[in-house]
């Protein structure tokens, strides 16, 4: 039942794509003389100007979002490896042992009570 109603909605929509491109094309039949800058063409279709230039409009702005989408795309890329690289981190400094908590292992108390050790200064003389 599904593939026939997809069916039946590609259809019209093929369609639906004919018959516009048919009105399009019926409603701007005029000839007319299309002046560039260098150049001139006479007795052109209305409606092949509008569609080129709607296809260079189409593609100009297809690369503009084309280059905009990749740039994202990239960043999240960086992102994501940075994101790997510092959980790795985070996983390797939280699996460290604790001072004191192995049995021949420093504890903290010896830590905090034993006196610092200094080198004589020598004297001048």
């Amino acid at each position: 039942m599904k593939r026939v109603v997809v069916w039946i909605v590609g259809l019209a929509a093929f369609v639906g794509a004919l018959w516009t491109g048919w009105t399009f094309r019926a409603s701007n039949s005029l000839n007319i003389d299309l002046d560039l800058i260098w150049i001139r063409i006479p007795n052109v279709e209305l409606w092949w100007v509008l569609l080129i230039a709607m296809a260079f409009g189409s593609g100009l702005t297809l690369v503009v979002v084309g280059f905009a989408w990749l740039r994202g795309r990239l960043l999240l890329r960086r992102y994501r490896s940075m994101n790997r690289r510092l959980e790795k981190e985070v996983h390797e400094l939280r699996s460290l042992p604790l001072v004191g908590s192995e049995p021949g292992g420093a504890s903290l108390d010896a830590i905090e009570t034993a006196e610092p050790t200094t080198t004589p200064v020598p004297e001048r003389g």
